[in-house]
């Protein structure tokens, strides 16, 4: 509504010249048309009507985003501000009216009682553009809504692409079968880590939060899948503050998280390194920490070293969060630590 507003003036104009039409045919009916007065009251309550309703369009427009959606406020509103005008009209009319009194007294009275059919005419054009107001609005918020959804949807298949990483699939399932041969219960074993995973990837690709506890337990099965590739260039640390143990996060966070540290952190270093994962509360926040042993050099810039996991994180934080979410990185040689932060 605020963004076009092009039908108001042709209406606005329109319904005052009707309004004053109207009762310029009642008061031809009733014999009194070739009084001047008349006409000069009629011009007089059309001006003072148009006045009075465009200064409460503009006080509407306003402060309208205070207004609240509430059937008894909303009625409450509208007889408050339909009395305020109608009084505000009643003084212009007054104001219109005294250089033609001349020495004839000011009747109080009668001009009193014209301020409930004043007031029945402000309650009808209030509640006209009231309701036009919470139409469109309305409107807006469906199509924010749609659209809302349909960027949902499209994170959620950048997610279920980041998550089934066909480089991992094609590593572990690598491993396996060399394991097969070497020690088949260790074979066994990493064949149920890698279902679990993958099993737990599939099911959480609503968006959806999951538990911490469930999101940390995926994590420990994956960093063990991991170490059968990289075996004492891998080293990790998980530290969970049991408070957050029932809170809640998008799921894959962590994994991806960790992932990301992996792929652009410890392959790239000869010696391998180490990966901390920190998970505690500051204030009204929940803190997701992942410091892998790398760096953010010049040749592999920031934008590069985030890969598209981060990326992908960044989005769905936002779609969840909005506001109430922050991803920062932050390199302190020899370590990148990437920080999630969750107003809780």
């Amino acid at each position: 509504m605020e963004k076009k507003q092009s039908w108001f003036w042709p209406v606005q104009i329109s319904c005052w010249l009707l309004i004053g039409f109207l009762n310029w045919i009642v008061q031809y009916s009733s014999g009194s048309f070739s009084n001047v007065n008349l006409y000069l009251n009629l011009a007089g309550m059309c001006a003072g009507g148009f006045a009075v309703t465009s200064l409460y369009r503009a006080y509407f427009r306003k402060y309208k985003a205070t207004i609240e959606i509430n059937a008894p406020k909303l009625i409450a509103f509208l007889f408050a501000s339909a009395f305020v005008q109608a009084a505000l009209w009643l003084v212009i009319l007054i104001i219109m009216m005294l250089p033609f009194l001349g020495n004839k007294p000011l009747s109080i009275m009668p001009i009193l009682f014209q301020i409930v059919p004043l007031m029945g005419i402000m309650l009808a054009w209030d509640s006209v553009y009231l309701g036009y107001y919470l139409v469109r609005r309305y409107h807006s918020a469906e199509v924010e809504k749609w659209q809302l959804e349909a960027e949902v949807r499209q994170a959620q298949l950048g997610t279920l692409r980041a998550q089934i990483n066909p480089h991992f699939l094609f590593n572990s399932l690598n491993n396996i079968r060399a394991l097969i041969l070497e020690d088949p219960g260790l074979a066994r074993q990493t064949l149920t880590r890698f279902s679990e995973i993958f099993r737990h990837a599939l099911q959480h690709t609503d968006g959806r939060e999951i538990n911490l506890a469930e999101e940390v337990d995926i994590l420990k099965q994956y960093l063990e899948l991991v170490k059968i590739q990289y075996e004492d260039k891998l080293t990790y640390h998980i530290n969970v503050d049991k408070a957050c143990l029932t809170e809640c996060i998008p799921p894959m966070v962590l994994q991806l998280l960790v992932e990301n540290a992996i792929k652009h952190g410890i392959a790239l270093q000869n010696d391998g390194g180490e990966i901390r994962i920190n998970i505690s509360r500051n204030s009204n926040d929940m803190v997701l920490m992942v410091t892998n042993t790398g760096t953010l050099t010049i040749n592999n810039r920031l934008e590069d070293s985030l890969g598209i996991g981060l990326n992908n994180i960044k989005e769905r934080l936002r779609l969840l969060y909005g506001n109430n979410a922050a991803l920062e990185v932050v390199e302190q040689p020899p370590y990148v630590t990437v920080t999630i932060m969750i107003k809780k």
